[in-house]
């Protein structure tokens, strides 16, 4: 059996049906891989910026507060007791945590695939050709998107994804404007990207088939 994509020009017309390698386009569906690798991608993006200081970080507590006995009130070593208020932090957020989780390149690439299988059987995958702009426009860019996603976008989230083949600031500014779609480098993709949108474009078949090819380990085309 044959995997096909279809191929749209920016009026919505279907020109072609694109062939696709079954070994990169017909995997199984796999939650628990696409989990984990969504996971540990979210978790390297995370920065540790919040900081609590504990008792060694924060200042005073030079002496001790009064003296051990006699005083009928507990005894106490230092201001900078959790106890104290403007002490340490016990158990706080710390700068130092390191919230990286490793994931190896083969899990990385096969469940990318695997959410691109899954948007391919459920029609939310196609492939455009002659995406070009002169001019920013977002009032084209908006004409576009309702001619090829068949629908209005007004009051739609994660109407869909362009994944541009080249760096084209026209297109990416054009398409800026308008809530729910959202333009993404084809190097930059993600299994995270693909997973969260609704519909997903890429932009010029033929490259973007020779990246894919050598992403999954296929060897150009």
């Amino acid at each position: 059996m044959s995997i096909e994509a279809p191929v749209f020009t920016w009026g919505g017309d279907e020109e072609v049906r694109v062939q696709l390698p079954e070994n990169l386009f017909a995997l199984p569906w796999s939650d628990r891989l696409v989990h984990q690798v969504v996971v540990s991608t979210a978790s390297n993006q995370r920065s540790a910026t919040a900081h609590t200081k504990g008792r060694s970080e924060v200042r005073g507590g030079g002496r001790k507060p009064w003296r051990q006995k006699g005083t009928g009130r507990a005894r106490h070593g230092s201001v900078r007791s959790p106890l104290w208020v403007g002490g340490g932090v016990t158990f706080g957020p710390s700068r130092d945590k390191n919230y990286r989780k490793t994931i190896n390149k083969k899990m990385r690439t096969k469940a990318f695939f695997v959410v691109l299988s899954q948007k391919l059987r459920s029609d939310s995958l196609a492939f455009i050709n002659d995406l070009k702009m002169d001019v920013f426009s977002t009032k084209t860019a908006v004409s576009c998107i309702e001619k090829v996603c068949g629908t209005l976008i007004r009051g739609k989230k994660n109407i869909c994804t362009i994944v541009l083949s080249e760096n084209n600031t026209i297109v990416r500014k054009s398409f800026s404007n308008i809530p729910g779609v959202r333009t993404v480098a084809l190097e930059a993709f993600n299994v995270r990207d693909a997973l969260t949108a609704r519909k997903i474009f890429f932009v010029d078949s033929e490259k973007t088939l020779d990246y894919l090819h050598v992403r999954g380990g296929v060897g150009g085309t």
